[in-house]
C-alpha cells in the first residue's frame, strides 16, 4: 500500500527524528571518560584561582609538573604537534632505577588527556564563579590493575594540596 499521495513528497522534520545531543564542558567529558577505565582513581575539587592561573600550572609541564606531582622529577615535551605533543617524563628514584617513560598527550584548553605504557592521566578544568575553578584529575594504571587504585588516590590528594600551595 502506497502513502497517500499528498504525503508522498514531504520530507521528515530532522528536529521530531534527530538523537538528542548534550553538551559537556571539560570536566564532565573527564568523568564520563573515567567512568570507563577501572583502573583509575578520580578526585575533583574547587580551587580559589582562576581558570588561566589554574590551566597554566597544569598544562606547564615543564615549569610546574615536578612542583607538585611526587611521581615527576622531570619533564620535557620532546615533540608538539597542534593539541598533540609527546612527553618525557622522569621518576623521582635515582638512575637507573627511574627511566624515561614516553607519553602520548592531548592538550586543550581545559582539558588535558595523558597516556603511556604503563599509566593514564586524565585533568579537567572549568571556571566556576568569580575567581575560582572546578579541577578534576584521573590517574591509573591499566598494567598494575586496581591494586594502586588506593596509592594514585592518595597521589592525587597530595598533588592537590600542593597545587593549593602553589595556586
Amino acid at each position: 500500500m502506497s502513502p497517500p499521495s499528498d504525503l508522498a513528497d514531504t520530507p521528515l522534520d530532522p528536529e521530531r527524528y534527530a538523537w538528542p545531543t548534550a553538551d559537556l564542558d571539560p570536566v564532565d567529558r573527564m568523568r564520563a571518560l573515567a567512568a570507563g577505565l577501572p583502573h583509575v582513581a578520580t578526585n575533583e575539587t574547587v580551587f580559589e584561582a582562576g581558570f588561566d592561573r589554574v590551566w597554566e600550572l597544569v598544562s606547564d609541564f615543564e615549569r610546574y609538573t615536578a612542583q607538585y606531582e611526587a611521581a615527576v622529577r622531570e619533564a620535557r615535551i620532546v615533540e608538539h604537534d597542534g593539541e598533540r605533543l609527546v612527553l618525557h617524563v622522569k621518576g623521582p628514584l635515582p638512575a637507573p632505577l627511574s627511566a624515561w617513560q614516553r607519553f602520548d598527550v592531548v592538550l586543550r584548553p581545559g582539558w588535558c588527556l595523558m597516556s603511556s605504557r604503563i599509566g593514564d592521566v586524565g585533568m579537567a578544568a572549568r571556571p566556576e564563579g568569580e575567581g575560582r575553578t572546578r579541577y578534576f584529575h584521573f590517574e591509573g594504571s591499566a598494567l598494575l590493575g586496581r591494586l594502586l587504585k588506593p596509592l594514585f588516590a592518595w597521589n592525587i590528594r597530595q598533588d592537590f594540596r600542593k597545587m593549593t600551595g602553589l595556586l
